[in-house]
């Protein structure tokens, strides 16, 4: 029982080390999973703020197409004044044309472009970005896209870390018994 107790004591040290460590690598690549999957819609939506500023017109660039966001991998716009007026929408959801929340246009409005998480229907998940437009007449461009494959890759990434922290572990714990089976033998034969 006595031999155990240090085997144990070391392993938890390197157990607690290599669990901090899978750790900081999911955390890590999934903030750059999660974040990366703006990165259409900030193009989208600031070119687009940036055309409103110089006249364009709003139906125009959401396009004649509606996206089913329930349904569809692609990027649209939404586009609204700051007084909380849709003008143009290039998505639905469930048929009827999406509605940013009024707390969300008036925070765009307030700091000039907003980034997150929205899910306006459940399973619904959309990576949503707005700028607000340079100029004298201001506009707010909203771009959003479906986050599903960015959450596949990171259900997938969870099991990865998961399977390698078990291996890791399994590994450790190996490693330390075959050192302590060394020890121990050279011990004996040291006694002889």
């Amino acid at each position: 029982m006595n031999r155990f107790v240090p085997f144990l004591k070391t392993w938890i040290i390197f157990a607690t080390s290599m669990t901090l460590v899978c750790g900081i690598i999911y955390v890590t690549v999934q903030q750059n999973y999660r974040l990366s999957a703006n990165d259409p819609q900030l193009q989208l939506a600031g070119d687009a703020a940036v055309a409103l500023s110089k006249g364009a017109d709003p139906k125009t660039l959401a396009g004649s197409q509606s996206v089913e966001i329930s349904e569809s991998l692609s990027a649209y716009l939404v586009i609204y004044d700051t007084a909380g007026h849709q003008l143009a929408s290039g998505a639905n959801l469930n048929g009827i044309p999406l509605r940013i929340p009024a707390g969300v246009i008036t925070y765009v409005t307030k700091n000039g472009k907003d980034a997150a998480t929205w899910q306006p229907a459940p399973g619904v998940r959309q990576a949503m970005v707005g700028v607000l437009s340079p100029g004298q007449h201001r506009f707010i461009a909203f771009s959003g896209r479906s986050l599903s494959i960015v959450e596949e890759r990171i259900n997938l990434l969870r099991k990865q870390v998961l399977l390698g922290w078990i291996v890791s572990l399994i590994g450790i714990a190996f490693v330390q018994f075959l050192l302590n089976a060394i020890e121990t033998k050279f011990r004996i034969s040291e006694n002889l």
